[in-house]
């Protein structure tokens, strides 16, 4: 307590002296301006400005005069040659501006995507695992806990429009794709969901990238005998985490290595029969190339809704490629399974065939539940 008292006492003592320093310093100040005052001469005709003898005609007419005209000149000429100059340069200007804007923004993505994204798409959105609890959707009761295969994202503006990114961040995916932003009960903002998507679009491979991942994805499969032709293996492509895959949205537990019969149906619709929906295989081809667009027409009877649902592989796939895509889908009958190379995958082998086989002969006795696929 009494060495608070002294501190008080103290600071108190130093503002009093600051105080007292400050007051002289003003007298001074006041007694020095007064000191240098000159003194009263009683006529402001000898002081005044105004009064006081000026240039004659011949200085203001003369060197004067032309000193004046000359700067006016050039300032002139500077303002004549600065402005198209500027002119010239503003393109350049604002596309610098818009660039710098561009790498500001991918930055913020970035960093928004790693803390948030990459723990299941990998760092550069290469495609990953993450781990995800399965529940029956019925009764939310538990199944399993299933390793699942995230897509990689540095070739999703090849298969989707940004604004269908944009919906699937907005809203989300059945599965561990929850919804990121606040329209779809997230807690980014759009800016936020803006600045993730700029950063994707600066990371994005090349079409031509892609085809050759698909191409050295495809043989690798056919070498190994995990696919019986190019059509097979293009649909159940594995490459950068199934983003390339067809069976990711219609193979039930294709993602997680517990798939069922492969395009049975699961986020995207059953494929078997699927060719009965167009007029010709050019028709089907194209639709696989385009993808769907909200609220136009494909195929017989279809119509695309928001989202992207169905992505476009047109940059990712050669015309040859999907043909054999269609061909392979074409050929579908609810009896092929394919099996994933998951940690999971060998396991659950011997039960994905015992489902399949209850699809093909129709059996009664209800399968294990599966989960919704997700197509990022």
């Amino acid at each position: 307590m009494g060495d608070a008292l002294l501190l008080a006492s103290t600071q108190r003592n130093i503002g009093i002296v600051l105080a007292w320093l400050l007051v002289v310093a003003f007298i001074a100040y006041i007694w020095s301006n007064m000191r240098s005052a000159k003194a009263e001469l009683g006529n402001e005709l000898e002081l005044a400005p105004n009064k006081k003898p000026y240039y004659d005609d011949d200085d203001l007419e003369g060197p004067r005069l032309d000193r004046f005209l000359s700067s006016a000149l050039v300032l002139l000429a500077i303002v004549a040659v600065g402005l198209p100059l500027y002119w010239l340069a503003e393109p350049g200007r604002q596309s610098g501006a818009v660039e710098n804007f561009g790498e500001t923004f991918a930055s913020r993505g970035e960093g928004l995507f790693e803390e948030n994204c990459s723990s299941c798409h990998g760092l550069g959105a290469v495609g990953g695992v993450t781990s995800f609890i399965l529940t029956d959707p019925e009764t939310s009761e538990f199944i399993a806990e299933v390793e699942y295969t995230a897509p990689a994202l540095n070739n999703v503006l090849l298969r989707y429009e940004r604004e269908e990114v944009q919906w699937v961040l907005d809203h989300g995916r059945i599965g561990p794709m929850q919804a990121w932003s606040t329209v779809g009960g997230g807690a980014m903002t759009s800016q936020q969901v803006d600045n993730i998507i700029d950063y994707l679009e600066s990371i994005q491979i090349t079409p031509d990238e892609a085809k050759d991942q698909v191409e050295a994805g495809v043989q690798e499969m056919l070498d190994s005998g995990r696919a019986d032709s190019v059509g097979e293996a293009l649909f159940n492509l594995e490459t950068a985490g199934g983003s390339y895959a067809c069976a990711r949205c219609h193979t039930p537990g294709w993602s997680y290595g517990r798939a069922e019969a492969t395009g049975s149906g699961a986020f995207g619709p059953s494929l078997i029969g699927s060719a009965d929906a167009f007029a010709s295989a050019a028709q089907y081809e194209e639709f696989i190339s385009v993808g769907t667009a909200e609220g136009e027409l494909y195929g017989l009877q279809g119509k695309g809704d928001g989202g992207g649902q169905m992505p476009g592989f047109g940059q990712m796939y050669t015309p040859e490629q999907i043909a054999a895509v269609v061909e392979y889908e074409s050929s579908l009958d609810g009896t092929q399974v394919y099996t994933p190379r998951t940690p999971e995958g060998a396991e659950a082998a011997e039960d994905a065939g015992a489902n399949a086989g209850d699809a093909a002969g129709g059996d009664e006795n209800e399968a294990e539940p599966a989960l919704v696929e997700e197509e990022q």
